[in-house]
């Protein structure tokens, strides 16, 4: 990012230490996110009601590869901005590696996993609704700095993350982007075909050389659909120098298990490890249906301890199913908990995504946010809208940034003179159930709560 654009603060809080699923840390370790709040130096005394950004990035992508975005959104966007907000999830980025000596294992499905697909740096994927409670952390610690208007606007697998997150908090959030969101009950992938998390289990971790690494991401297919400046941020971010916890200079690997890489000191490998990268895709269970984890223990009792958010009514093909070795169960649950969402939402597809394929896989997202009960009204209500970025895939935001930057600032000015309405509303309300200043109980509190419990609200125009 150029330095012309933003002022670049980086802070480190705490996560929460109970994470959702047993054994996420090791026993005493506390997790830290590692966070980047841009200040736009356009902006040097913001107004109170410019707005703040919180972000969320894709699986195995650095935060940092977003930074063309931010660049082009600042330089077509007539709302004002106080400030970004981007954390790597704990697992991910730069807080995985504040984290690579903490995370925690389990060993009943991920030892199993590793061997088949990954080497393992024998570490925890984070249930991805964890990184909605190391979020709100973020925000509570700096509440002082992060505050309304709050705009979330998030990619892939952090949008279903941001979605827990809303119901969290319902007022958090004036408005929600989701960039390509990863929300669904069905897999990505046909019955049959290859798992989600196979490129990343596979995918070459280990280079030579900074060099070596580099000309293998230029060359990649994947990168080569990507705006050069994100490709650039992901080389200068996605990478790191050995030592590390996966690969010391030692051939006798922090596990106590030899290593078969060659390591030497020039090597680089990928910030946010393969393992790490590949287990945020699925969670893995190999033990058999009718196998306990104790003699003492019914079958029934361990299925309920290692797939607490499966559901036993699930459809073949669905990503909560709990027969399936490899499930996504926060897909589903982001999609469950979508009609309760408050905040207006825009939907910003690839028109050649193969998660969010044109028809149903948008339509059930689109028609089913904010219709249930607290939620915002939806499509009807004018809360919901959805914009497709023509000539991208998944990665829609980090291919065409530009015009993912213009479809982003208008929603924003749309949204900001809703933010104005509201906040004139809130302004002018009076309740009239409270007098001297709201600590006494008012008049007109006195006469309605004398009347039965099911008195109606009176009319417009009408008198009592």
């Amino acid at each position: 990012m150029s330095t012309s654009h933003f002022r670049v603060i980086e802070h480190t809080v705490q996560c929460p230490s109970l994470r959702e699923y047993h054994n996420g840390v090791k026993s005493g370790q506390n997790l830290q996110l590692a966070i980047k709040q841009y200040v736009p130096l356009n902006n040097p005394h913001p107004a109170p009601d410019d707005i703040t950004i919180i972000a969320g990035h894709a699986n195995g992508i650095p935060k940092e590869c977003y930074e063309p975005l931010w660049d082009d959104l600042l330089a077509t966007s007539k709302v004002k901005i106080k400030a970004i907000w981007f954390a790597d999830c704990a697992n991910q980025g730069a807080s995985g590696v504040l984290n690579e000596d903490k995370l925690g294992d389990d060993r009943e499905s991920l030892a199993l996993f590793s061997k088949f697909f990954v080497q393992s740096d024998d570490s925890l994927l984070a249930n991805w609704f964890d990184h909605s409670r190391d979020l709100l952390s973020m925000v509570t610690h700096l509440q002082d700095q992060i505050q309304p208007p709050i705009v979330g606007v998030a990619h892939s697998f952090s949008c279903s993350s941001f979605v827990h997150l809303s119901l969290i908090h319902p007022r958090l959030f004036h408005t929600l982007i989701f960039l390509e969101p990863m929300i669904q009950t069905e897999s990505p992938s046909k019955p049959g075909g290859r798992s989600p998390a196979l490129w990343a289990s596979t995918r070459p971790d280990l280079w030579p050389s900074q060099s070596e690494a580099e000309k293998h991401i230029r060359s990649n297919p994947f990168w080569r659909r990507w705006d050069s400046r994100a490709v650039a941020k992901y080389i200068e971010h996605g990478l790191r120098p050995v030592p590390t916890a996966l690969y010391p200079f030692d051939p006798q690997s922090s596990n106590g298990e030899m290593s078969s890489a060659k390591v030497t000191p020039n090597s680089v490998t990928l910030t946010t490890t393969k393992a790490q990268e590949a287990w945020t895709y699925l969670r893995f269970n190999v033990t058999p249906y009718d196998g306990t984890t104790n003699k003492d223990m019914s079958s029934d009792s361990a299925e309920r301890f290692l797939s607490p958010d499966l559901s036993t009514s699930a459809k073949e093909g669905t990503n909560n199913h709990p027969s399936y070795v490899a499930t996504c169960p926060w897909t589903s649950l982001a999609f469950e908990f979508l009609p309760y969402i408050r905040p207006s939402v825009l939907f910003v597809w690839g028109e050649k995504s193969h998660i969010n394929t044109p028809g149903a896989r948008r339509d059930d997202k689109l028609l089913r946010v904010g219709t249930g009960l607290g939620g915002s009204g939806g499509v009807r209500a004018g809360m919901v809208w959805d914009e497709v970025v023509k000539g991208t895939s998944h990665t829609a935001p980090l291919e065409d940034v530009g015009e993912t930057a213009r479809v982003v600032s208008d929603w924003l000015v749309e949204q900001g003179k809703r933010y104005m309405e509201e906040k004139k509303f809130w302004e002018e309300y009076d309740s009239q159930k409270s007098e001297r200043g709201g600590l006494a109980l008012s008049e007109k509190w006195m006469e309605y709560i004398k009347l039965p419990i099911d008195t109606k609200r009176e009319r417009k125009g009408s008198r009592l």
